[in-house]
């Protein structure tokens, strides 16, 4: 098969977990004899941040955008998308549709041509109705996938991302909860849950080693309202004294280059007097290395589709703490088990640290459990899963996994 995975965003040089995942199914789909593009819009010159293989065709639709008409077209419709937007928000999304249709419809039909794949997989809605929007007589069979929750994924307010739902050929969602919640709102579409692939590493953290210093870890980007790191500085602030040999690391960034909030974090850990327990340490390329020698995973969202680096920790031997609340997470964790899903708040998550901070023998056990749990993330399973549902798409089936 020829497989376009598509997202009209950005890409070179993003860490994020869709990324990751776009960078692991092109690989994955070459390895199993497949031919694969990866359709981006990128303004600047660069590369993936993760690892394709160099078969991989890398489509850059901005190449492909070359017409002073379409641009004009673009400069229209967004006039009147500000004229219309005080009188009616709906309003204004479908001009601001109308002008990126415009833009993109001469590229998009020109990547088409040239890579003629068999069938697309979109990585979100909003490209789903570019590609319906700029082809409406489009008979390439097309999956949009979802990354985050039903709630987050879909803008509900514009009808264009919900007409591209109802013309997918199948929409593919992480959760089971996800799975009720979208059949509920649109029982039309059709919908299949396959989780994220999630690395079965050949290598566990030694949680029963004796040690100076022992290490909580939270791999995220550094954003304020959906991976919270300043919760966990907050919780382990309740906990630092009583446990001196405790340690906290952060890593990951701010997305596009941005360090407001980071100073803002480093601010809060001098505040607390936490400089010497608590490290903001940037982006890492070998983040197994810092799964195997930490003792915890925690990940304070408020949100998530799937909490990768969560389940990644966990597949190494790590017990994962998070918030019940957060779906991606709740459905990673199996509270009492792998690991603890705690209420809402710092106070709570510092509660659910403290078990097992003070207790070694529970961290070998739950991190035990969890690394057995992630094997039902193995990547043979979904891959296998994946390929099914692009075949019978292929061929005009009924998508049943």
């Amino acid at each position: 098969m020829r497989i376009l995975l598509a997202r009209i965003a950005a890409l070179y040089g993003r860490n994020g977990g869709m990324e990751q995942v776009e960078a692991r199914m092109a690989n994955a789909m070459i390895q199993r004899g497949h031919e694969v593009g990866i359709l981006s819009y990128d303004t600047r010159e660069g590369k993936p941040y993760y690892p394709v293989d160099a078969s991989v065709q890398m489509l850059n639709l901005n190449s492909f955008i070359g017409s002073s008409r379409d641009l004009l077209d673009l400069l229209i419709f967004k006039c009147i998308r500000e004229a219309v937007r005080p009188l009616s928000k709906r309003k204004a999304l479908y001009w601001r549709n109308k002008g990126r249709y415009s833009y993109f419809r001469e590229g998009v039909r020109k990547v088409l041509k040239q890579f003629a794949p068999d069938v697309i997989i979109s990585f979100d809605a909003e490209s789903s109705a570019v590609f319906f929007g700029t082809c409406p007589n489009m008979r390439i069979p097309l999956i949009t996938m979802f990354h985050f929750s039903v709630d987050e994924a879909v803008n509900w307010e514009d009808a264009q991302e919900i007409e591209a739902l109802k013309k997918s050929d199948c929409v593919q969602v992480l959760l089971k909860d996800d799975l009720a919640k979208l059949k509920k709102r649109l029982p039309q579409v059709q919908v299949v849950c396959v989780p994220n692939v999630v690395p079965q590493y050949p290598v566990m953290a030694d949680l029963g080693k004796e040690k100076n210093t022992y290490t909580i870890v939270d791999v995220a980007r550094l954003t304020r309202n959906q991976k919270r790191p300043h919760i966990l500085i907050e919780a382990f602030s309740r906990l630092a004294v009583k446990y001196p040999e405790w340690r906290v690391q952060f890593w990951g960034s701010e997305p596009d280059g941005k360090t407001v909030y980071t100073r803002e974090l480093q601010k809060l850990i001098e505040t607390k007097g936490l400089e010497n327990q608590v490290t903001l340490c940037g982006n890492t390329s070998d983040v197994l290395s810092k799964y195997v020698n930490a003792d915890i995973i925690v990940l304070p969202s408020a949100y998530e589709g799937f909490g990768l680096a969560l389940a990644e920790g966990m597949s190494a031997g790590l017990p994962g703490v998070g918030f019940r609340n957060c779906m991606g997470v709740n459905e990673i964790i199996e509270d009492g088990r792998t690991g603890y899903l705690v209420g809402e708040g710092d106070e709570e998550l510092a509660g659910g640290l403290s078990k097992l901070m003070e207790n070694q023998n529970l961290r070998v056990t739950m991190g035990k459990a969890a690394h057995e749990a992630m094997k039902q993330y193995a990547p043979e399973k979904i891959w296998n899963t994946w390929e099914k549902i692009l075949s019978l798409a292929v061929e005009g089936k009924k998508i049943v996994i």
